[in-house]
């Protein structure tokens, strides 16, 4: 199915990050995920490992948000806790399958959808997020940043 295609009214936005280490790609701070422009509604998020995190020195979190509000999806979570081939859906990722939990669904917004990096840089790893959305203002758009 090709990307961003309008599924009955619904959108599909996916973005995949490799973390470096480097600013926007895991050094602390903000990592730009998806740009929002208008209201839309998060229909499902569902944010999943394929290559194991690494940080820099321990302690490294990476939590999930947006602009102002930076743990609204997934709080912050230690980078080594997110492995390859599981869901990173909570502060406790999971392989296999899982139930998207409330966090991470039905959700409206307006702002820039971010990971947050504290402590110490992730510097390596890779985390795709596939997003189902629909726009709730004429302008509503998600695109991957």
């Amino acid at each position: 199915m090709p990307l961003n295609n309008t599924l009955r009214g619904q959108k599909f936005a996916t973005k995949t990050i490799t973390f470096t280490g480097a600013a926007n790609l895991g050094a602390v701070g903000a990592v730009p995920l998806f740009t929002t422009t208008g209201e839309i509604n998060v229909i499902k998020m569902v944010p999943f490992c394929t290559t194991l995190l690494t940080e820099a020195a321990p302690t490294a979190t990476l939590a999930l948000g947006v602009t102002g509000s930076t743990s609204l999806f997934v709080a912050a979570t230690t980078a080594t806790a997110i492995d390859a081939n599981e869901f990173w859906v909570d502060t406790a990722p999971d392989a296999n399958g899982i139930a998207i939990p409330a966090a991470l669904k039905d959700i409206a917004i307006t702002d820039n959808i971010i990971g947050t990096v504290a402590a110490q840089a992730v510097d390596s790893g890779v985390i795709r997020i596939d997003v189902i959305w629909e726009p709730l203002s004429s302008d509503g758009n998600l695109v991957a940043a």
